[in-house]
């Protein structure tokens, strides 16, 4: 399919920002756990398990034997040449999508990109992460990550790479806080009406940012349903399953604009579909059972609206 820019491009736009969105996800995660780990008074039965679960590839044994192992577990997400998704690898991507956009993206961008792949690469990080120093580079990493997302933010032109890179970060950040968000129904078998205390959700919002925006928010339901309405139905929360599908759609728009093509208004209307699938559910009186549905549905259905979308301007076959 034909658009203003080339597919390779456009699909360079899509996977740097995918990269780049689970990479700082993941750090967030990991920062949140990291941090937690020191707090002996936590009753922590998971450890670094919802971490593994979702960002790597290891066995259920494996996870089981390394999920209180701090060290492992640092060196593994960050800097393990063998873990696809770690972040050095993460970066790695990034930079290569990056640099075959280069006529599309900024230099500030391209500076910035450039210089935390040197930092990822320097080869005594992985001694670093043993030491006292792990915290200072997990901190320099989500800053970086941060400072990513600004200069996009800020020096980006809004073209039609902006909409590529917009399309491929919300749907990177919808299936992160799906998946963050299983990890801590599953164990209490997604029972709405439970009595988790804050702890038991403090782990799941500061990982996906939502921690102090919670706290504002006065409510007398009790967490476990009222952390649903905030991770997934809250429109004002950056992080939540509807702001993400709803800034998908926004730029879906503008991409299809001036498109005719029956396979484009057959996406968009399979994206529309998905998107009031979550839009009208109910969480006032949503039982456990449909909430499990809905997130894997949700999922499922967003996990083939991207290789659909990606097939249908990246010229996948």
């Amino acid at each position: 399919m034909k658009t203003n820019m080339l597919s390779r491009v456009a699909d360079g736009m899509f996977w740097l920002n995918r990269y780049m969105e689970r990479a700082d996800g993941m750090l967030l995660t990991l920062n949140t756990f990291y941090i937690l780990s020191f707090d002996k008074e936590m009753n922590d039965s998971q450890g670094y398990k919802p971490l593994l679960e979702h960002y790597t590839n290891l066995s259920k044994n494996q996870m089981i034997q390394s999920q209180y192992d701090t060290n492992f577990v640092l060196k593994y997400i960050i800097c393990d040449n063998q873990n696809t998704n770690s972040v050095k690898n993460l970066v790695i991507k990034a930079r290569e999508n990056a640099r075959g956009s280069q006529d599309k993206i900024t230099k500030e961008l391209w500076e910035h990109i450039n210089s935390l792949y040197h930092f990822m690469n320097s080869p005594d990080l992985p001694k670093k992460l043993e030491t006292h120093e792990a915290l200072n580079i997990i901190t320099k990493l989500n800053k970086d990550l941060l400072l990513y997302n600004g200069i996009l933010q800020v020096t980006m032109p809004r073209g039609m790479g902006w909409c590529f890179s917009c399309v491929g970060k919300h749907i990177e950040r919808c299936l992160q806080t799906i998946s963050v968000t299983q990890a801590y129904y599953k164990p209490i078998n997604y029972n709405l009406d439970g009595e988790e205390d804050l702890l038991y959700w403090r782990r799941l919002l500061l990982s996906l940012s939502g921690y102090e925006q919670y706290l504002k928010s006065y409510s007398n339901i009790s967490h476990n349903r009222k952390v649903v309405q905030h991770v997934i139905f809250n429109r004002d929360f950056a992080h939540s399953v509807i702001y993400t599908l709803g800034y998908i759609d926004k730029y879906l728009d503008y991409l299809f604009k001036d498109n005719n093509l029956s396979e484009a208004r057959t996406l968009k209307n399979q994206f529309g579909r998905l998107k009031s699938y979550v839009e009208y559910t109910d969480y006032h009186h949503l039982t456990g059972q449909q909430l499990e549905e809905m997130l894997n549905n949700t999922r499922t259905q967003l996990i083939q609206f991207s290789t659909d979308f990606s097939k249908l301007f990246f010229s996948y076959t």
